[in-house]
């Protein structure tokens, strides 16, 4: 989760068109203590992000949210490409004290750029990154990879990050990432569902983890995973993370999304796989794997940050924990991400496989 911090949120007046260098000015501006002491400072990366209007204070929050954890330069790019011509910054800093007097900064700055701006984001966000950070970008809704519009700035970042349930639709999201993926020019990528599995796939891996336990892992049959609506991405991932982990490979698919029957052939022989759309509760509610001599269940609802976990042997229950996984607002969601400084093989081989059941 990310991390709650005490300081102080300072604001400059003002709008309208600035200069790089009247934003460089007035960040140091914003910077300086009330005894006229320059704070450090405290960015450990770039953190370009872009969204509409309708998305824009839930992405504002989130990003300013992570200082704690992840202080950055933020440059919030809240674009209308169809719009008429404008462009207004404003800017904020994050300050936090630390010993000895000083104090240490991060910084936002929000562009809205519409109309002919809005066109040509890589040339409004690129003067505006610290040079010899790493640069993570933040798309919050569907795009094209192929756009002139996505493709510029897309190549300022060593890291791209999607929201694969904002896209109306996981295939079309899928799709999107596998296809960025394929391309030498562009960055890697992640997803937001993807981070919020961090501690599911824990759990799951843990349960398996003791030598009397280990061996059932080659020998699962079936296997359940209940979600929401619109959890149904992350259950997707999941589903793809677990036959590319253990070497399933996709038989065939039934049944009308989100409610889908999968079979795969792996080494122990058929596995058959159920999405199950839960009622109201976590997006993702329940995972079930079943050997011919035991069953395995990690489950949580929403009401409760913890997820429990289960094993049971010819009807009786053999193993039981507890484990705190957080709420996954979009903030915590972002931070996982920014954890990743490179390729994630693991997010890419399970984005493959849900995919490939995606188009089935």
């Amino acid at each position: 989760m990310a991390e709650a911090v005490i300081g102080e949120l300072r604001r400059a007046e003002g709008g309208g068109w600035m200069s790089v260098e009247e934003v460089e000015r007035e960040l140091a501006r914003l910077r300086m203590g009330e005894d006229g002491q320059l704070g450090l400072r405290a960015s450990v990366l770039n953190l370009v992000a872009v969204t509409g209007e309708e998305t824009a204070p839930q992405v504002a929050e989130a990003v300013s949210r992570l200082a704690g954890e992840h202080p950055s330069r933020t440059v919030l790019l809240i674009s209308d490409p169809e719009g008429p011509e404008r462009m207004d910054v404003r800017l904020s800093a994050f300050c936090t004290p630390r010993g000895g007097g000083t104090q240490v900064c991060a910084e936002q700055i929000t562009i809205h750029a519409e109309g002919p701006p809005a066109r040509h984001l890589e040339s409004i966000a690129g003067p505006l990154l610290i040079p010899d950070l790493p640069v993570f970008l933040f798309y919050t809704g569907s795009f094209s990879p192929g756009s002139p519009e996505f493709v510029p700035l897309a190549r300022l970042a060593d890291r791209l990050i999607l929201d694969s349930s904002s896209w109306g639709g996981c295939g079309r999201a899928f799709a999107a990432a596998v296809g960025i993926l394929s391309r030498e020019d562009l960055p890697p990528a992640g997803d937001l569902q993807w981070a919020t599995l961090t501690p599911w796939r824990t759990l799951i891996s843990e349960m398996f983890a003791t030598p009397q336990l280990a061996g059932e892992l080659a020998g699962i049959e079936e296997v359940e995973i209940h979600h929401t609506p619109d959890g149904e991405c992350r259950a997707l991932l999941l589903a793809g993370w677990l036959a590319s982990s253990l070497g399933w490979r996709l038989e065939a698919a039934s049944g009308p999304p989100p409610a889908r029957e999968l079979r795969f052939s792996g080494p122990p022989g058929e596995v058959r796989l159920r999405m199950q759309p839960a009622t109201p509760a976590a997006r993702l509610a329940r995972v079930i794997l079943r050997s011919a001599d035991c069953e395995f269940c990690v489950s949580r609802s929403l009401e409760h940050p913890e997820a429990r976990a289960t094993v049971s042997r010819g009807g009786e229950v053999a193993g039981e924990s507890v484990a705190y996984i957080g709420r996954f607002d979009m903030s915590a969601m972002l931070a996982e991400e920014l954890r990743c400084r490179g390729r994630d093989e693991a997010y890419e081989r399970a984005l493959r496989a849900a995919a490939e059941v995606v188009g089935a």
